[in-house]
């Protein structure tokens, strides 16, 4: 039987890890196969501790589904480094990482969605646009890169712009100024759920000088459709 591990960022402290773990358990609560959550930022409930004790159970084979939107460092280099150092000390066990979840095309559903939950009157369709933002990172593009992607993809008649928290593509840079473009902005935060990072977001937007109305919508919020997003990252993995 292989072991089926979904991994969070979390924290090291605060309630956020057993919030998410209520979250995901809702979630997949009709699923069939079993997991373990994970969190990077947990001693208690670390990937090498869950990997450990199915190692003790005589388990070698893990697939891995990282709860993250896009490449960034923890997808690129904290859970590779994290599994290399397991491999190197149990050098018999197998493990598949699968891709993060913002890459799969399920993911243009829900933000589509979050899009057409916005109502806009018909005569002031063409003085909107969209503005994604997603995590970001300062060192790690490909996250950027994959926005890019997504951005290109999704079926909008609005024009719609790439914009992160952290990283050179902040909408802390511009977000004033593409305001004096439009007249509406339709905000759509791609975090797992409305939590500290959709605040922080909200916070900064909140200082800066807008000029134009903003239409902030909710982020995925565990939306139903990341479990399909999921499952499919499940079956992706093979031995």
């Amino acid at each position: 039987m292989v072991a089926n591990i979904l991994v969070a960022h979390g924290m090291r402290q605060g309630d956020q890890n057993e919030a998410l773990t209520g979250f995901v358990a809702q979630l997949l609560e009709h699923e069939s196969y079993p997991y373990d959550l994970a969190f990077i930022e947990s001693e208690e409930k670390s990937i090498s501790r869950i990997m450990t004790h199915y190692l003790n159970q005589g388990e070698t084979e893990f697939k891995i589904v990282p709860l993250l939107i896009f490449s960034a460092m923890h997808y690129l280099v904290d859970i590779p480094e994290i599994l290399a150092q397991i491999k190197e000390q149990h050098p018999n066990i197998n493990y598949r990482l699968s891709q993060p979840l913002g890459t799969h095309a399920l993911m243009q559903e829900i933000i589509q969605q979050r899009i057409e939950q916005v109502h806009i009157d018909k005569d002031d369709k063409g003085k909107v646009a969209v503005v994604l933002i997603a995590h970001g990172s300062r060192s790690y593009t490909q996250a950027h890169d994959e926005l890019e992607t997504f951005n290109h993809q999704l079926a909008t008649d609005y024009p719609v712009f790439s914009r992160t928290l952290y990283g050179d593509i902040s909408f802390k840079n511009d977000l004033d100024k593409l305001a004096k473009r439009f007249s509406k902005l339709i905000i759509v935060p791609m975090f797992l759920y409305d939590g500290r990072l959709v605040n922080k977001v909200k916070k900064l937007i909140a200082q800066m000088d807008i000029q134009s109305e903003l239409l902030i919508t909710p982020s995925l919020n565990f939306d139903p459709l990341l479990k399909d997003i999921i499952s499919a990252r499940l079956e992706e993995l093979s031995f």
